[in-house]
């Protein structure tokens, strides 16, 4: 008698082979690419879920910022964003998101839910001052160590 996967009913096997191939493209890649070059600074297997945030200090005032968000059928999309006040160039859009306070003095934007144009996110990083920083649940990704000064953009690739 066949043991192990030659035992195995054909139908199970490709089952099988299928909901491991649902699962790794359910699971793409965040990349963070130099704009002009194309240099790949970091390539991040994003989990369930693929939610993730880019954090970084104001350049004037120094608050940590952070804006959320998560990947839907390979597209980022701007979840959410938190802020400790409105200093130069933050705020709230009204009709873009619900506006609440968190009840510290500052503020969270909630139900943003804006796609990022292809090919991504771009954004010039800044010193480490400023300290972007892409974060994805307990990992984080320095972007100002590898790219102060550079244009970058944050994308999805689907995983092969």
């Amino acid at each position: 008698m066949a043991e192990g996967l030659l035992a195995t009913p054909p139908l199970l096997l490709t089952g099988l082979l299928l909901v491991f191939a649902s699962w790794a493209a359910a699971n793409p890649t965040l990349t963070v690419r130099d704009f002009e070059s194309q240099e790949i600074y970091f390539a991040i297997d994003l989990h369930d879920p693929p939610d993730w945030h880019l954090a970084w200090n104001h350049s004037v005032t120094g608050i940590r910022v952070r804006d959320y968000f998560t990947v839907k059928e390979n597209e980022i999309m701007l979840t959410h964003s938190h802020m400790p006040a409105f200093d130069a160039g933050l705020g709230h859009i009204p009709g873009r998101g619900r506006l609440e306070s968190d009840g510290n003095g500052g503020y969270w934007v909630y139900d943003i839910n804006s796609k990022v144009p292809q090919p991504g996110l771009l954004i010039r990083v800044g010193s480490d001052r400023v300290n972007h920083t892409l974060v994805q649940g307990k990992n984080a990704w320095n972007l100002s160590e590898v790219a102060a000064g550079r244009r970058v953009v944050i994308g999805v690739e689907a995983t092969p």
